[in-house]
C-alpha cells in the first residue's frame, strides 16, 4: 500500500487555523510538572474573537498579538485554560542565540560566498553589490551596529531599528546580530587590506533591525513574538520579504499550540519567508539518541525554512564540505516533522564585528581585524536568508513557498555516507542534511518550474512504524496535509526526478542506517504496522512514489486532524527525551560550548555535495 505525503493549498491552511488558533481549554503539558504554587510567566492565547476580559488572577505584564503575557501561579495558569476566552496557555520560555565563539587557533577563511555560488564564484570588487536589491530583511537578534562600514556604503543599509528589550536601545552589545547582518549583507569594505575579501551574500538588501536578544544573548518567547509582529506590521513599509531567526529554544509542546511557532506561521501566511536556525545540539548523546530529535523551536514548524550547518573546510570547493557534528537533527519532538530542510555554511564563519560587544571582547583572536568568527546554525540561517533575498532580487514574484521548494530542489545532494569528526559520528541522512547543501547559483538558474502559488511547501511529518529484523520503517502520514499531492508527478524523496532533472531529497538511501536514527527514545512508543503498509525495507525513499504521482499538484480536499500523526508514536510519554532536564538542562540551545568543528584538511572529501 503506497503512502503519500500531502500539502495544503494556502486557503485551506488558513481555514484550519494554523495561524494561531488552538483548541479551547488546553495548556502546555509542562504546567502539570511544576509546583502548583510556583509563580510562572505564561503566554495566554485568546480564543477567536475574545479580548481576555474574563481572565483574572496574577498580573498582566504586557499585551501580545492575539493574547497576553501574565505572571501567575502554575495552578492559576492551568485553571484559566478552561475559560471560554482562552484557547491555550504556555510557559514563556527563554530563548538564546544559536552560535558561540570559536576557539584558537585562528581558522582559515570560510569561503562561504564561493561555496554557495560555485558557478559565479563571487569575489570582492566583482561580487554583485545589488544582489538582493531593495529586498527588506528583518533581523530579529541582539541588534545591529549600524555604524559599521560594511553596512553603510555601496550596498546594505539599516533602514529601521527598534529594541524590544527592556532597558536597552537597538545597538548590539552582544555582537551576534551584527555578525548575522554581515553574513546576510556585508559589502566587504572592512576587508580592504585584509588577507581575504569578506562579504555577505546579498549586499543590496535593506536591513530592518528588530532587537529581541539582550546584551547576554538571551530573550524569551514574548519578546520575540513582539518583534515578529512588528516585522509583519512593517511588511509593506519596508518591503520585508524575509525574517531571519538565528535563535531558538527546546520544544515543549506541539507546534500547533506553541505560541512562538504560531507567530512564525502568522508571518509566513502574511507572505514573508521565515528562515530559522535548526539548533546546535547535534552532539547530544543522551539515551542513545546520537543527537537525533534535537531540532529547536521555532525551527520545528513545518512552514519555515529550517537550516542546519555544514563546514566548508575552509575551501571554496563544495566537494570538500562536511556536515558539522553540532547541527541539530530531526525529527522534531512531539510532531516528528522532517527537519532540517537544507544545510548551509555555518562553521567558523567570518563576518563583521560589533566593537566592544560581549562576543568581540571575548573572542580569542587578535588577528581578524574588524571581523569576528562564529560557528553555529545561526550563521547557516543568515546565509540562507541572504540567499533568499538574492533569489527574490532575481525573481521578485516568487512566493515564500516557491522559494522554499526551489532552495530544497536545487540544493546539492550529499552522498549517504557516515564519517567521524572530533570523535562524533555524522551520517548524511534526511534528518541531518535535509534536502542537501544550499546552491544559490542553481536556485537562481532554475526558473519556470515553480510550485503552484496556491500550495504550501510545508515540511512533512514522519511516522515511525517500529523495528523489524530488516530495519525500521518510516512513512509520511497522508492525513497530515490533506489529499493534494505535493511537489510534482514523480518521487520527491527518492531517486526519480522532480520537475525535470533535479531531485529534492537525493538518492534512495537517504535514510541511511536505521540503527543511528531508529532509537525508540526519539520516536516514543511507536505502533508497529505490517510491513506491507510501507514499501518494504529496500524501497523506502527509493524510486517508488512517496508524495504521490497520480495527480500533478491535485486539488484540495478536507484534511484529517494533524494529531493523527502523533497517535501512540509520539514522544510525549518519554521522560527520557521530551521535557527531560537531562536533555535540555536549562533553556540553553547550544548544549555544550561549541568552538566549531575542526577542519580535517581533506580534499575531495566524500562528504561534499555538488
Amino acid at each position: 500500500m503506497t503512502r503519500t505525503g500531502r500539502i495544503l493549498p494556502v486557503a485551506t491552511l488558513v481555514a484550519l487555523g494554523m495561524s494561531g488558533v488552538a483548541l479551547a481549554g488546553t495548556h502546555s503539558p509542562e504546567l502539570q510538572k511544576i509546583n502548583p504554587s510556583r509563580s510562572v510567566d505564561v503566554i495566554i492565547t485568546y480564543s477567536a474573537g475574545a479580548d481576555g476580559s474574563t481572565i483574572t488572577g496574577g498580573q498582566r505584564l504586557s499585551r501580545l498579538p492575539g493574547g497576553e503575557l501574565r505572571r501567575m501561579t502554575a495552578a492559576e495558569a492551568m485553571h484559566i485554560s478552561s475559560l471560554k476566552d482562552v484557547a491555550h496557555t504556555s510557559l514563556n520560555h527563554s530563548i538564546v542565540s544559536a552560535s558561540t565563539p570559536t576557539t584558537t587557533p585562528t581558522p582559515g577563511y570560510d569561503f562561504m560566498p564561493q561555496g554557495i555560488q560555485p558557478q559565479s564564484k563571487p569575489a570582492f570588487g566583482a561580487q554583485v553589490l545589488w544582489q538582493g536589491n531593495n529586498v527588506g530583511v528583518a533581523v530579529i537578534d541582539s541588534g545591529i551596529d549600524a555604524s559599521n562600514h560594511d553596512l553603510q556604503n555601496f550596498g546594505a543599509t539599516v533602514v529601521y531599528s527598534q529594541s524590544f528589550v527592556a532597558g536597552e536601545d537597538a545597538n548590539d552589545y552582544f555582537g551576534h546580530g551584527t555578525h548575522v547582518a554581515g553574513t546576510i549583507a556585508g559589502t566587504g569594505l572592512n576587508s580592504l587590506g585584509f588577507s581575504h575579501d569578506i562579504f555577505g551574500v546579498s549586499p543590496g538588501v535593506n536591513l530592518i533591525n528588530l532587537k529581541a536578544l539582550d546584551r547576554n544573548g538571551m530573550s524569551d518567547d514574548a519578546t520575540v513574538i513582539q518583534a515578529i509582529d512588528k516585522a509583519i506590521a512593517f511588511k509593506n513599509r519596508f518591503n520585508i520579504k524575509v525574517i531571519n531567526l538565528s535563535l531558538g529554544r527546546p520544544i515543549f509542546e506541539s507546534f500547533l499550540d506553541d505560541p512562538l511557532c504560531q507567530e512564525v506561521e502568522k508571518a509566513w501566511l502574511a507572505g514573508i519567508t521565515v528562515v530559522v536556525a535548526a539548533g546546535n545540539d547535534g552532539r547530544l548523546q543522551v539515551a542513545g539518541t546520537n543527537g537525533y530529535g534535537t531540532i529547536a523551536a521555532p525551527a520545528n514548524d513545518p512552514l519555515v525554512i529550517t537550516v542546519g550547518a555544514i563546514n566548508t573546510e575552509s575551501s571554496p570547493d563544495r566537494a570538500n564540505a562536511l556536515m558539522t557534528t553540532y547541527s541539530s537533527k530531526g525529527p522534531s519532538l512531539a510532531d516528528h516533522v522532517v527537519k532540517p530542510d537544507l544545510v548551509a555554511p555555518g562553521n567558523k564563519i567570518y563576518a563583521i564585528k560589533a566593537n566592544g560587544s560581549y562576543l568581540a571582547v571575548n573572542s580569542p583572536y587578535t588577528d581578524t581585524g574588524k571581523y569576528l568568527i562564529l560557528s553555529g546554525t545561526s550563521m547557516s540561517a543568515a546565509v540562507t536568508s541572504g540567499a533568499t533575498a538574492a533569489l527574490l532580487g532575481s525573481e521578485p514574484g516568487l512566493t515564500n513557498n516557491q522559494i522554499k521548494a526551489r532552495l530544497m530542489k536545487t540544493a546539492g545532494k550529499l552522498p549517504n555516507i557516515s564519517y567521524v569528526i572530533d570523535g562524533y559520528t555524522v551520517q548524511n541522512d534526511i534528518f541531518t542534511v535535509g534536502a542537501g547543501y544550499l546552491n544559490l547559483d542553481a536556485a537562481i538558474a532554475d526558473r519556470g518550474d515553480n510550485l503552484p502559488a496556491n500550495l504550501v511547501a510545508a515540511s512533512p511529518s514522519a511516522v515511525y512504524l517500529g523495528a523489524s529484523p530488516g530495519g525500521g520503517f518510516v512513512y509520511l502520514d497522508s492525513t497530515v496535509w490533506g489529499s493534494s499531492t505535493v511537489w510534482g508527478s514523480s518521487t520527491v524523496w527518492g531517486s526519480s526526478t522532480v520537475w525535470g532533472s533535479s531531485t529534492v531529497w537525493g538518492s534512495s538511501t537517504v535514510w541511511g542506517s536505521y540503527t543511528v536514527w531508529g532509537s525508540s527514545t526519539v520516536w516514543g512508543s511507536a505502533v508497529v504496522y505490517p510491513t506491507s503498509t510501507v514499501w518494504g525495507s529496500s524501497t523506502v525513499w527509493g524510486s517508488s512514489t512517496v508524495w504521490g504521482s497520480s495527480t500533478v499538484w491535485g486539488s484540495s480536499t478536507p484534511v484529517g486532524a494533524f494529531s493523527t500523526v502523533w497517535g501512540s508514536s509520539t514522544v510525549w510519554g518519554s521522560s527520557t527525551v521530551w521535557g527531560s532536564s537531562t536533555v535540555w538542562g536549562s533553556d540553553d540551545l547550544n548544549g555544550s560550548i561549541l568552538g566549531g568543528d575542526p577542519d580535517t584538511g581533506a580534499t575531495g572529501s566524500p562528504g561534499g555535495g555538488q
